[in-house]
């Protein structure tokens, strides 16, 4: 509807309403209003409502304003309106929600706009006086809910979680967490430590105890002390880790150089850390894949002492 201002300018005033029945007590009315002013008016924040009782039955719960696209020039806003009412009517009553004033402003001109009452049919939850069975609108007792067992429900879930529980096991004793860590496999252990090692200065002690560590690692896996030329028949047992024969080969070759040839120098420019520490990890991934451990305990004991 188009509301007429105290100044020489004018404005429209749209009031978009739901439903005007069928509202009981608590139920949320939401009432939008599309204002529409003249170029160079702005509606003043002040004058908008804010959430609060209206009435001692009806409160305004929210209050919106967006900006709409502007038409000719005339800038356009939407008011959006949110109420709840708390009134209990004995039968079906008529209500009223009031007027809103809102206020425009150009400079020293002033607008006084209006968003129109509403009226709106509020019902009672039910009749004052009960019908009891010869009344098909009376309420009827709540129904109750149909029980669930619970039974296959929950021996899935106790499947699921023991087969969970059991993948953990399985993966804790592989990366050899936990209290899984004496029985870490060999390469895995190795690779751990080297990375250790080699980080400590000076380079070439290091190089020399991670030359070492890895030969403990081979003695473990192998059951007892492993030399370049039982290499052959260590990976012909031990299939898994044949993918790394070649740098196998390198890693025997740089320590005979380290310990008996020209020295830990000399070995890092045959096989530099990052590589010697690049091998142990990588077997300790075939390792992993392959699950293959020695059964000779003992000599794996004074591998390793």
């Amino acid at each position: 509807m188009c509301l007429a201002a105290a100044s020489v300018r004018a404005a429209t005033v749209e009031l978009f309403a739901p439903r005007p029945f069928g509202y009981f007590l608590g139920d949320l009315i939401t009432l939008e209003a599309v204002v529409t002013l003249d170029p160079g008016f702005r509606l003043e924040p002040g004058s908008l409502p804010r959430p609060r009782p209206v009435t001692y039955w009806l409160d305004l719960r929210r209050a919106e304003l967006a900006d709409l696209p502007q038409v000719n020039g005339a800038r356009r806003y939407r008011l959006t309106l949110t109420y709840q009412t708390f009134y209990a009517p004995l039968e079906t009553r008529g209500l009223d929600i009031p007027a809103v004033p809102l206020t425009a402003r150009d400079g020293d001109h002033v607008l006084n706009l209006t968003v129109p009452a509403w009226s709106f049919a509020s019902s009672p939850l039910r009749s004052l006086i009960a019908g009891g069975g010869a009344n098909p609108m009376a309420l009827q007792p709540d129904i109750a809910p149909r029980p669930h067992p619970l039974r296959t429900d929950l021996r899935r879930a106790g499947g699921a979680a023991a087969l969970s529980l059991a993948c953990a096991l399985g993966l804790a004793g592989l990366r050899g967490w936990g209290p899984f860590g004496r029985r870490r496999p060999p390469f895995s252990a190795a690779a751990r430590d080297m990375r250790r090692m080699l980080a400590a200065p000076p380079a070439a002690e290091a190089y020399s105890k991670a030359l070492l560590r890895l030969h403990r690692a081979f003695d473990a896996a192998a059951g007892r002390r492993l030399l370049a030329d039982d290499v052959p028949d260590f990976l012909a047992a031990a299939p898994h880790l044949a993918t790394a024969a070649d740098t196998i080969a390198r890693f025997f070759h740089a320590s005979r150089v380290a310990f008996f040839g020209q020295g830990p120098d000399a070995a890092m420019a045959e096989m530099a850390p990052e590589a010697l520490l690049s091998l142990a990890r990588r077997l300790a991934v075939a390792e992993r894949k392959g699950a293959v451990r020695p059964a000779a305990a003992p000599a794996a004991r004074e591998a390793t002492a």
